[in-house]
């Protein structure tokens, strides 16, 4: 998991910070969102946890926010309108062309290689490939209404994000579902965090996850009905 640190800040400094609050959201008068807003480094006030449960913790704060603000920042560009921008789509062109091997290198090493392909198949969580994310957006029909170009560039950018958010929610649903004990109005959590255990239930969690470990392995929503759906499939099916 710690591997993927210095991609994760990578990501972080050039396309999160660099490319779309510098860039992309003030060339197209799109607010701003803040880091505070979406980045909780907090569970290290929690009571009762081991030093490795503290650091695992403040790890999936930081990854999960991260996640959850990059994409934020892909969802505010796929609902422009769709004559929007005009020359300011150059600007984004000529930006996302520079970040790309930032982009392509996170992608490839944190998670098709680190979580896909290590990660994934040691701990026999579900991985989310980009044929899946591409019959989703296509479904979903994102960006749409935008220009072949950016249509294209924000689907391949938003596949990635999907799978980075799939894969934290895997991690931190199995390892460390407690919740955060920020509150305040404009605070965004991962959704995923709406089955988690409050900070004050170190007990029930522990008994949970020993259960939960020898059975489903998670307690993500999505996970759990994949697993109870497998599990009621006849032998030799």
């Amino acid at each position: 998991m710690y591997l993927s640190l210095p991609a994760l800040i990578l990501l972080n400094l050039t396309l999160v910070v660099a490319l779309f609050q510098v860039v992309l959201l003030p060339s197209f008068a799109l607010p701003r969102l803040a880091w505070a807003d979406h980045v909780f480094l907090d569970r290290g006030r929690i009571a009762h946890l081991f030093w490795l449960d503290r650091l695992n913790c403040q790890f999936c704060g930081y990854a999960n926010g991260l996640c959850t603000l990059l994409n934020r920042q892909l969802d505010a560009l796929a609902g422009l309108p769709p004559r929007a921008g005009g020359w300011r789509w150059g600007v984004a062109s000529v930006a996302a062309l520079v970040t790309a091997p930032f982009w392509v290198l996170f992608d490839l090493y944190t998670v098709r290689f680190l979580y896909g392909v290590i990660i994934s198949r040691c701990l026999r969580m579900p991985r989310f490939s980009w044929a899946e994310g591409a019959a989703l957006l296509h479904e979903q029909n994102y960006a749409g209404q935008l220009a072949a170009p950016a249509r294209i560039t924000l689907r391949l950018w938003k596949n990635a994000a999907l799978a980075l958010a799939m894969l934290l929610e895997q991690i931190e649903s199995a390892w460390c579902p407690l919740r955060h004990p920020s509150s305040g109005v404009g605070l965004v959590f991962p959704r995923h965090h709406d089955g988690f255990f409050g900070a004050g239930k170190i007990e029930e969690l522990r008994e949970a996850r020993n259960f939960l470990q020898a059975n489903g392995g998670t307690v993500a929503v999505r996970t759990r009905a994949e697993t109870d759906a497998k599990a009621v499939v006849p032998r030799g099916k």
